[in-house]
């Protein structure tokens, strides 16, 4: 049996029950009871695919027409210590931290689903500038999980296999051949960005409204165009910690910058 050293488990002298890394990173992980697989979730990177396979895999979802059960039910498939340490086979997937946050951006911030507000608690609208310096300002333990690093999600110290968002459709042909079938849950989700036109500029600065109108119309900025040099520090910053796995897992091919 292959060693299964768990990340965060002793990064705290603290019972288990009360190890907060441990504990987060454990959240985020899925038992496929039938194949013994165990895998890491992270927003961002194909996770509802992901969340809704697993669901099909165990045998409690037979089809799309309750898609969103998986939102309701993230802790469902939590491995068992038995089961993290027993898995037959470990993965997870990876993103580019540059496209991973300006995805986030588009989909959290540009349709409204979180709001900033004021010292007064009134809505303010931010750029992807503003929206990169909030995170900045925050602890890392504080911010939400669709930004959050996602080193912070692994719960083992090593994965079987390492799968990056940018070639998932190789991710996809090998987990087949393990008995995991991946289902594309973009389309039923509404989460397909992939016909709007991507426009080439500067849109580092520009507001979110400003975004959601171009949005509206099938309009989207490419990710290269919401970086100049501010925003590339600052992702560098923030998230550097994920561009060094990525790097590691991956070499330098798909980060964007």
């Amino acid at each position: 049996m292959k060693k299964r050293l768990i990340k965060n488990a002793r990064h705290s002298l603290s019972t288990i029950s009360q190890n907060d890394l441990y504990n987060f990173s454990l959240k985020h992980t899925i038992s496929l009871y039938p194949l013994d697989i165990v895998f890491t979730f992270i927003p961002k990177n194909a996770c509802s695919s992901l969340r809704y396979s697993a669901a099909i895999a165990n045998e409690f979802l037979s089809d799309a027409s309750d898609i969103n059960w998986i939102h309701e039910n993230n802790e469902t498939f939590m491995p068992t210590q038995r089961e993290t340490i027993c898995a037959k086979y470990t993965f997870v997937v990876l993103r580019c931290p540059f496209t991973r946050i300006v995805s986030c951006f588009f989909d959290k911030i540009v349709d409204g689903l979180f709001n900033f507000k004021d010292a007064s608690g009134d809505k303010f609208n931010v750029s992807f500038n503003d929206f990169l310096s909030v995170i900045k300002s925050q602890n890392r333990i504080d911010r939400n999980v669709h930004w959050r690093n996602q080193s912070d999600f692994l719960h083992y110290e090593k994965y079987d296999d390492y799968f990056s968002l940018e070639s998932f459709a190789k991710a996809i042909q090998s987990l087949d051949k393990r008995g995991f079938i991946v289902h594309d849950t973009r389309s039923v989700l509404n989460q397909d960005a992939s016909s709007m036109n991507r426009v080439e500029g500067d849109f580092s600065k520009m507001k979110e409204i400003e975004i959601k109108k171009m949005k509206e119309e099938g309009i989207l900025p490419s990710y290269k165009s919401m970086f100049t040099q501010s925003e590339i520090e600052l992702v560098n910053d923030i998230y550097k910690d994920d561009i060094d796995l990525y790097k590691t897992q991956f070499g330098e091919k798909n980060l964007l910058f």
